[in-house]
């Protein structure tokens, strides 16, 4: 019989939650930048092997809200951190950690739900910076273990995730055996191309990004996927479009080729650009493009 439940995945913006996850999984659905806010809906990744399902939820990094899709975000994080069997809090090794985090961890803490600690980006990160953040978590009482782990150079991955079945509570099956994640093809799809968005246009575009799927079917062998994407300001158009279209035909070349990869067959992609200014405070964009909550 295997054991099963759910393990929530929070962390501040950028300290490796959604590389670590799709690490745990050995499959990306999560996608992954440089910017903070990158992640902004809970995503679960699914782990089955013989023994265990454990059913990971990516949430998305700590933020101030200032907007209705801060809210949301907010709103995922806490759902997600309830009715679950373990927190999972990674911590950027790197760059240390702050006063901030030593807050969330400690709030956790008093949850007296089991709390693993993860620290990240060990393969960048020198001991001797290390050991003094190692030291404030064994000031904190509640801590049940800590993992120091590399998610790119899969060090330190697979220990974790079997530490992490001592605290599954679940006999049921909850998914498939073959499911790698609850979301449908058109929300990784959507996820993809804004991933490619924010990976090309590097600092010039803040995070007022959105994509929608107007069109995804399958015809004579292949996928037609149509998406806009929308930007907040008119200024933004042209930076995502680029000088004669460049900058969208490269989006469009790299969204394909990863799109393809997941999807395993061929696609045609036809992007888009649309200003919807304030988009982030409208209630009906949220639902348009997957951000509504099913638990508030």
């Amino acid at each position: 019989m295997r054991k099963t439940g759910f393990i929530a995945i929070v962390g501040l913006a950028n300290a490796g939650k959604s590389t670590l996850l799709n690490a745990l999984i050995k499959q990306k659905i999560s996608i992954v930048s440089p910017k903070p806010q990158t992640t902004r809906d809970s995503i679960m990744g699914i782990w089955t092997d013989d023994d265990s399902q454990i059913v990971f939820v990516d949430t998305p990094g700590y933020l101030q809200s200032k907007n209705a899709l801060g809210d949301y975000m907010l709103r995922s994080i806490d759902n997600a951190t309830t009715d679950v069997d373990c927190i999972l809090v990674v911590v950027d090794g790197h760059d240390g950690i702050s006063d901030r985090e030593i807050g969330q961890i400690e709030k956790y803490a008093r949850r007296k739900l089991p709390l693993v600690v993860a620290i990240t980006k060990t393969d960048i990160s020198q001991a001797e910076k290390l050991l003094p953040e190692l030291a404030k978590l064994n000031a904190i009482q509640g801590i049940s273990e800590v993992y120091c782990v590399s998610a790119k150079r899969n060090k330190g991955v697979d220990e974790l995730r079997q530490a992490l079945k001592k605290y599954l509570s679940g006999d049921q099956m909850y998914f498939e055996e073959d499911d790698i994640t609850d979301k449908s093809q058109r929300y990784l799809v959507a996820e993809t191309i804004r991933e490619k968005v924010l990976l090309s246009c590097e600092n010039e575009i803040p995070h007022g990004i959105g994509v929608a799927i107007n069109k995804m079917a399958w015809e004579n062998g292949s996928w037609d996927i149509d998406a806009t994407i929308l930007v907040e300001k008119a200024s933004h158009k042209p930076i995502v479009l680029g000088k004669h279209g460049a900058m969208i035909k490269n989006i469009g070349i790299h969204a394909r080729e990863s799109i393809q990869k997941l999807l395993e067959a061929r696609v045609f992609l036809t992007l888009w650009v649309k200003v919807k200014e304030d988009w982030r405070n409208s209630p009906y964009v949220l639902n348009e493009l997957g951000y509504t909550s099913k638990k508030d």
